[in-house]
């Protein structure tokens, strides 16, 4: 975090510079720098953060099939600072695919395609990113929904072995499933997405969910631990007693 801030005072001196001079694309170029930097020490920061739990009452979510149960969403800042970033990343690279073109070389024309490339991806992942978001964990009678970054996954109470909870810089849940034929996942991004590469256990980054973390957690482990509770999750009332 400390680098990247560090970077982004250096670009912008480096702005400065450029504008006294009078070089008008090279503060254009840094100006790029000075936000993308900016943003990822945004993004780190915000990857650290521990906000307090949410003390607000749980709220219900529908799930890919249509079931409805207990909604933690994910926080929207994170979105931000990972979009920002990226589309930094994005510009600066069609920035250097302009200017490799310009040179009319063979080796700058293969450089230009592989930056295009390159920012063409980014902003693909970035639109399925924005499409699914914001992200959410349902707990449903029948099961836990996860829609992540670019991974929708499901997996049936039936085949939790064990939840999780993973300390650290960046703390993780882990859902320990195992593969059934109830079981259903689909990743936008092919085994690229975040998450895919280990199926078929379910992982839920605390600063996605941001406030709600502790929350989800304490409900996932509550529900697995009292499976006679989980038909309340639909929705029904609790009988009086």
């Amino acid at each position: 975090m400390v680098g990247f801030a560090l970077l982004a005072l250096i670009a912008a001196a480096v702005v400065v510079a450029d504008v006294m001079a009078g070089d008008a694309v090279q503060a254009l170029i840094w100006a790029v720098a000075t936000l993308m930097f900016a943003h990822l020490a945004g993004l780190a920061a915000s990857m650290m953060h521990r906000p307090a739990a949410s003390t607000r009452p749980p709220v219900t979510g529908t799930i890919d099939d249509g079931e409805r149960g207990l909604a933690f969403a994910y926080s929207r800042s994170p979105y931000y600072w990972l979009g920002a970033v990226l589309i930094s990343v994005v510009l600066a690279a069609a920035g250097f695919a302009i200017a490799f073109a310009a040179q009319g070389t063979v080796t700058g024309l293969a450089l230009t395609a592989i930056f295009t490339a390159f920012a063409l991806f980014l902003g693909w992942f970035l639109t399925v990113i924005f499409r699914l978001a914001p992200g959410v964990v349902i707990l449903t009678p029948s099961g836990i929904y996860h829609r992540g970054l670019a991974l929708e996954h499901f997996v049936p109470w039936d085949a939790v072995a064990d939840i999780l909870a993973r300390e650290g810089r960046t703390p993780w849940i882990t859902v320990k499933a195992l593969p059934t034929p109830t079981t259903r996942q689909r990743s936008h991004i092919g085994r690229l997405g975040p998450g895919a590469q280990c199926l078929p256990f379910m992982i839920i980054h605390a600063h996605w969910l941001g406030s709600n973390a502790v929350p989800a957690y304490r409900a996932l482990r509550q529900y697995f631990d009292n499976p006679s509770q989980r038909a309340y999750l639909g929705g029904i009332e609790r009988p009086n007693r």
